[in-house]
This record gives C-alpha cells, structure tokens and sequence, in this order.
C-alpha cells in the first residue's frame, strides 16, 4: 500500500474548517492541531489505515467532542453516508472498523480488503462543541496503472496560421506524469525531442508542423500508456511564377510557369485578360507534381505568338479552403529606347553632399524595352566599372547613376548606355559639376553697408558689386523697412524703380518718403543660382539720403518744373533671341513725373497678348515662347507729359537651335518591308544628320546597300530580321544639337497574312520555288564568272605564243552574263554565242 502521510496544520484562532469545507466562525478557542492522511493509494486486497488526530490541547471534559468518519460523494452529495462516531461504526458492516489508541485523541479509521468500490474521498469532522469543527478530506484510492478511455489514433486538421492546443489527461492511479513526443522530428517551438505537460500548445501553426505526436503517461504502475495524434496541416493555395514577364518575338513558342503549394491539393486555371482559357492548338497547358509535398508545377506554351497573345495570364489555384493567383505579362520584344534622362548638366555642392545625411547625387537613365534593358555607362568616353567604387550604385529597376559623397574628380562627362538582346539605346551625355559658391568683388570690404548720396527728383542708378560663381548668380534687389519690433523685407516692387539684367537698380526719381533711410528704408542687393534659387547671397546693403539738385531746382516740389523722359538702360539696336525660350527686351527710361511704356510692332501693328507680356510697368516686353517669326522690329513709346513723346526701336533676330518638331517614329514591319525614319528637326542654321544604329554610326561605304540616307531621312528597304533595333537620328549645327530615337521591330514574314487566315493555297510553295530559282540563277553567275577566267587565262596564254611567232592576236572581248542582286540577268547569256566568241580568237599565220 502507498501511503502520502501529508500533515495539515489547522489553527483554531476563530477558524472553524479545514481542507476546504466552510462553516460557522465561532468564538477563538485555544489553538489545537489536527493531524490527518492527505492521500492514500493501495493494491486491492490491502488493509487501508487513515488518520486522524486531534494535537496541543487537553480535551477532557469538552461536551460533545467527537470525531466522526464518513464517505462523500463530491458528484451526488445526497448518496454521502456517515461511517463512524468516536470509536464506534455506524454501519451494519463489518468493512470497517476505528482504532483509538488509549489516552489519545486519534480516530484511525481502518478499510478491510480495499476494493474498487471503497475508493473514494473519506472526510474526519472533529466536532469541539458549540458548532465548532474542522473537517479533513482523505482521498483512498486503489493503485492502477496509467491508461487512456479511447486507444484509437486521432487525427486533427487545422489551417496554417491557427492556433490549437492538445490536451493529455490520462487515468491512473497514482496520476500519471505527461510528456510529449513528435515521432521522428524536434517538437515545435519546445525544441528537443519530448516535452512534459499534460497541454501542448502550438500559437501558430506552418504547415512544417504536421507529423505524428504521441502522448506519454506513466505512473511507475504497470507500462507506460500513450495515446497518438496526427496533426494534418491544410496550406491555403500558394501561387509563385518563375517570371512575372515573359518576352516573345512573334510566330515563336514561349512558356509560362507557376508553381502551386496547397493542401488539400488546388485546381489549377489558366486565364488570359481574366478570361478562362479553354482547348486550344496553340495553347498546351501541363501539370507536374513536385516530388514530395512540394506542389505542382504548371506550365503553359504558347506555341506560335501572335499579336492576339500579348497580354497578362493568370495562373489561378483554388482549392477548398482558398484561392490565389499570380499573373504573368507576355511582352513583345523590342529594342530599348530611352525614355528619362538628365539634361546637359547635373550640379552637386560640394559641402553639402559631404554629410551622413546627404542624399546622393543622381544622374538620371532610363529606357523602355523587352526584355527589361541593362545598363552601362562611361566617363569621359571611357567605360566607367563604378562597381569598383563603393560611392557608385545604380538605382534598382533603372539605370539611374548614384553617387555618394562625390569629389571633384568624379566630375566629367557622364553617358548612359541601355542594352537587350535586340538593341543598344544610347542617352545624351551629361557632364557632372560642382557649384561654386557665389563670391562678390566687395568680399573685402571691412563693411557691406554702404552710404549713397541721391539727388531728390532726379534719375538715379544703384549698381551691385561684381558677383561670380557657378552656375552663373542672377541678382536682384529687395527693400528692407526697419519698424519697432521687425524688418520687412521685399522684392522691389515699384512703378519708379526697376532692375535690368545686370543687377543694377534704375530709379525714375528719387522721392525721400519712399527711397531714404530717413524713413529706415534699405536696398539690399541679393544672388542666387539656378541651381539654389531660393537661397541667396548678400552682396550690399545700401542706406540712401537725399541732397538737393545741383541745379537748385527742385522739381520734385514744384509742379511747374519736371525732368523730361531720357532712356536709362534699354536693349541694343539689334539682339539676337533664341528660339522656343523666353527672351526679353527693355525700355528704361527716367523722368518725373513717373514715364509710361508702351509697346508695338515696327510696323505699328499691336502686340498679341497670348504671345507677349509686359512686366516692370511696362519696361520690359516679354516674348513668352520666341518663335522664329517673330522676328522683326519693336518699339517701345515713352512720354510722362514734358516734352516729345520718346520711341526706341530694337531690330530682334531669332536663331532656332536644332529642335526636333516632332518624335522620330517606332516601326513594327515585316520582313520585306520598307521603312523610312524622319528627323523632323527645325532650324535656323545649317544642320549635319548623323543616322545611328544601336549606338554606332550607320556607315554606308561598303555597308548594307538596303539603307539608304538622305538628310534628315533613313530608309531601309527590304527588311530581315537582324535589322532589329535602336534607330537614333543626330541632327547638329556649329553651336547645338537635337538627339533622337526609335526602334524597329521586324515581324516573320508574312506574319499579317496568316494572322487574318487569308493565305492563299500554295503561297508557301511558291516562295520555296523562288527561293529554289534564286538559288539556281546565282549558281550559273558563280559558274560564267568561272568560265570568264578560264577564257581570260586561254587569252593570255595565245598572245604569248602569237607573241612569239610574231603574228597579231585577234582578241574578242568576252561579256558574261550578269546577275543583280534581285536575280534579273543583264547581257548576253546565249551559249552557242559564248562559244563563237572563243572560236574567234586564232593565231594568223
């Protein structure tokens, strides 16, 4: 018999129950103890002995002291049934019987023969009197080995990305211990080959999860019990295609491949522009299963493209518990061409990009094309291997040039290179440079500030210091009013004053309320770069005061006086515009009162406003977007009302630059086509076409005879398939140029009219007969021309011997036939006339 003699303390400081079993608090009594079995565990068959005892307190006398056995029934507490009082047993049985031992307060109940049935949980009350008791609960149970209710496996599906937990609780007696086992594998997440617990929790199941787990118990009685599971994992449907492109040059057979992961096992379609596709000769659709539980692979062929395939395809897999799709793209394939790239320049400065923090500069490439082109690029017309250089990178999915933390040496002229396996493209070149920063002539002036002196009412000039720096600084002029609390500052914005492009600062007349520092005003003057334009530089600040006319007439103040209009700054007789810019013309005049501008056309025609403007009141005409018609004479009318009314005349010529009108054309022909790229460029000067193809010059001495270049155009005639390509057309004059390019694209011949099902019977036969007569005609060239030298060596070999003799020769010109290239004979091909012609020559005797 095993026996768990666990002694419970239990202290009778107003606490009237023990081992759980609540009743009536009492008044405190002195603090006994009882003593009593927590657990026992016996073989059938074994006398069962348990305890219990009251400790630490003298008891005699006490009314109603009694201890007392019974059995409960925790599951049907109406069927608990007293055993026994004191030493006396209240049951016609003779199964049990109490020991008390003499002069003791313990009660120990004893079991004869435990049998099945006796098991159960047997409570001892200790009644003190008065209400007061402590009750104590003894589990006795027969000894059994470990075993489960069902012996059969179990298996358990669940989904990828559940959470489970499987629950162990097995029979025995005494309890069993519990540990996991995953036949064959670690267990998840535990690690390690068992895991003790009657609970094994899985938070997130993969499908790497699915196996056989076994659940052990033991209890030391007996062998071991288990009991099995099998974890089956459902996987919803995974679709990964090899390639999300697919590129195809038409009648040839391409394929398209998706792999499927999914359990249970996915129905797999195949859908083009989402709709089904169903039987077709020229679709063939396979599914093959990947060893393992790896899934399937389905591919399908497409196996002549036309021009109908091109488009997206899905592979879809749908299964019971999920669907999933990727798609797929069937491109043409087609030469690169670019589509973005930098202009001319890109500036970096030098300071700035030398930080953690700073971004990298970019010179922008990217091309279009199928397949997706690759990039190279050269500095100074030398291969560039930026991978040597850790600064160096290519942004991904485009050619675009990184450079980080770039130095003065990295400066050159940068060009980009697209490339696939039908063309090169070929960027315009770009050069790299540093900024400098903007630098003044007065740099060394102890001071910026500057104290100037204006007659009042009269014209004047302020002029800003000499500034430098690269790109070129544009100044100008803002106004500074100091109030109480702040400085407001703002760009000139005044009908009497005006800036020209050289930074100087025209006044029509000087007034003191708006111009002096007498009512703290200050002109500043500022530069800025294309490359910054909203970060400025100060060069000077001017504080302005006014004196009085030298003449001693102060017009400002007496409307009988005033100062007559006279040009300050205006443009040239003659400028030069350049087309498709913007492009200004000035007029400046001073005066008082305030002169007004007008503008118009040599011819006195009006301006259109769509294509002109005015700004500074006036004194500037604005050519918004100089075309070369425009072309021509302006003038600009001045007056302010004292004296005769002023005109200036300014003669503009346009230049235009090389500039393309319109985008050079792609073409997508057949074999045997005709084609003809336009360099559609305009210009005012005399212009050089460079025709290019995959980025080298077309040459035409010695080349292919089928191109043909004429200016601005590049015709091919009879089109094969290696003419596929980049077409670039480099149109330049003595001062600029404009780059362009297109692509070509060659179809299989007679591509069009098997797409429309129009062939005619015997179309292929017929040209495998031309073919056959082509081939047969350049046979009998090759064979005349053999013959042609053998008659010339005949012919040498006869004037010798005639030399000799001393006879003349009779020599016959022989003229074989000849055979151009499209297979058309030229000349006499008469084979009784050919022999003639060697009968002719003789020796005279």
């Amino acid at each position: 018999m095993y026996r768990i003699a666990l002694v419970a303390l239990c202290f009778l400081t107003g606490v009237t129950s023990c081992a759980g079993s609540p009743t009536k608090r009492e008044a405190a009594t002195p603090n006994p103890k009882i003593t009593y079995s927590k657990e026992t565990i016996a073989k059938e068959g074994d006398e069962v002995k348990i305890d219990c005892a009251v400790e630490g307190v003298d008891l005699t006398g006490v009314q109603d002291f009694s201890v007392s056995w019974s059995k409960i029934n925790e599951e049907k507490p109406a069927n608990s049934y007293p055993i026994s009082n004191n030493d006396r047993v209240l049951l016609f049985s003779s199964k049990f019987r109490v020991d008390h031992p003499a002069d003791s307060q313990q009660y120990s109940l004893i079991i004869k023969k435990m049998s099945e049935e006796d098991s159960g949980l047997y409570r001892c009350t200790v009644n003190f009197g008065e209400d007061q008791k402590i009750n104590a609960d003894v589990p006795v149970t027969i000894q059994k080995a470990p075993y489960f209710t069902d012996d059969f496996t179990k298996t358990l599906t669940v989904t990828e990305g559940d959470a489970i937990s499987i629950d162990c609780q097995p029979g025995g007696s005494p309890k069993p211990e519990v540990y996991w086992e995953r036949l064959n594998q670690e267990l998840p997440y535990y690690g390690g080959k068992f895991f003790k617990a009657n609970q094994l929790d899985i938070p997130l199941v993969d499908r790497s999860h699915k196996g056989h787990y076994v659940c052990y118990a033991n209890n030391g009685i007996g062998d071991p019990a288990n009991s099995h599971v099998i974890l089956e994992v459902q996987v919803p449907p995974e679709v990964v295609v090899t390639k999300d492109q697919v590129f195809a040059s038409m009648t040839e057979e391409v394929m398209m491949e998706c792999k499927v992961v999914a359990i249970p096992a996915a129905d797999i379609a195949w859908l083009k522009d989402d709709l089904p596709i169903l039987g077709s000769a020229n679709y063939k659709i396979k599914t093959v299963p990947l060893e393992g539980d790896e899934g399937v692979v389905s591919t399908m062929a497409v196996t002549q493209v036309s021009s109908e395939d091109i488009g997206t395809y899905k592979c879809r897999a749908t299964s019971a518990i999920g669907t999933a799709e990727k798609s797929i793209a069937l491109i043409t394939k087609s030469p690169p061409l670019i589509s973005a790239q930098s202009r001319k320049e890109v500036l970096y400065d030098l300071q700035r990009n030398l930080g953690r923090d700073a971004l990298p500069v970019v010179i922008e490439c990217m091309a279009e094309g199928a397949p997706s082109p690759k990039y190279r690029w050269t500095k100074n017309n030398k291969t560039l291997i930026w991978e040597v250089d850790p600064r160096f990178s290519l942004e991904e999915g485009t050619g675009n040039l990184l450079i980080s933390d770039p130095t003065m040496d990295d400066n050159g002229l940068y060009q980009c290179f697209a490339y696939n396996n039908l063309g090169t493209a070929v960027a315009d070149p770009v050069y790299l440079l540093n900024t400098s920063r903007i630098e003044f002539s007065n740099d060394k002036d102890e001071s910026d500030t500057y104290n100037v002196k204006a007659e009042l009412g009269r014209p004047f000039k302020l002029s800003c210091p000499k500034v430098f720096g690269y790109p070129k600084p544009t100044l100008s002029w803002v106004k500074a009013n100091q109030l109480e609390t702040q400085i407001e500052i703002e760009f000139v914005n005044d009908e009497r004053i005006i800036s020209d492009p050289e930074g100087n600062l025209w006044f029509t007349h000087i007034t003191e309320a708006d111009d002096t520092r007498k009512n703290n005003f200050q002109f500043i003057c500022l530069a800025s770069t294309t490359f910054e334009p909203n970060d400025f530089s100060m060069a000077s600040i001017i504080e302005l005061s006014v004196v009085d006319p030298a003449d001693g007439n102060l017009n400002l103040n007496e409307e009988q006086l005033n100062v007559e209009s006279f040009p300050m700054y205006t443009s040239n007789d003659t400028v030069k515009f350049i087309a498709l810019q913007e492009n200004t013309l000035w007029c400046i005049f001073g005066g008082e009162p305030t002169p007004t501008v007008s503008w118009r056309m040599g011819n006195g025609t009006e301006l259109n406003e769509t294509s002109f403007t005015t700004r500074n009141s006036g004194s500037t005409l604005v050519f918004l977007d100089t075309k070369v018609e425009d072309a021509g004479e302006y003038q600009c009318i001045v007056s302010n009302g004292v004296g005769e009314v002023k005109t200036k005349s300014v003669v503009v010529v346009v230049e235009q630059e090389p500039t393309f009108m319109s985008a050079m054309e792609s073409f997508t022909v057949e074999e045997g086509s005709t084609i003809t790229f336009v360099c559609d460029v305009a210009s005012t000067k005399n212009i050089t076409y460079t025709w290019m193809y995959n980025g080298r010059v077309i040459s035409l001495t010695g080349g292919n005879m089928r191109r043909i270049i004429k200016g601005n155009t590049l015709t091919i005639d009879d089109i094969i398939s290696t003419d596929v390509g980049n077409y670039a057309c480099n149109a330049t004059s003595d001062t600029a140029y404009a780059y362009s390019q297109a692509t070509l694209v060659v179809l299989p011949g007679g591509y069009s009219t098997r797409q429309s099902g129009k062939l005619c019977d015997g179309m292929q036969e017929l040209r495998n007969e031309i073919r056959a007569l082509q081939d047969t005609i350049q046979l009998i060239y090759s064979a005349v021309r053999e013959q042609q030298g053998l008659a010339q060596y005949t012919q040498d070999i006869l004037s010798q011997v005639a030399e000799k003799l001393q006879v003349p020769a009779v020599r016959t010109n022989i003229t074989p036939a000849s055979v151009t290239d499209d297979g058309n004979k030229v000349g006499n091909t008469d084979e009784e006339d050919v022999e003639g012609e060697l009968a002719a020559t003789t020796v005279s005797p």
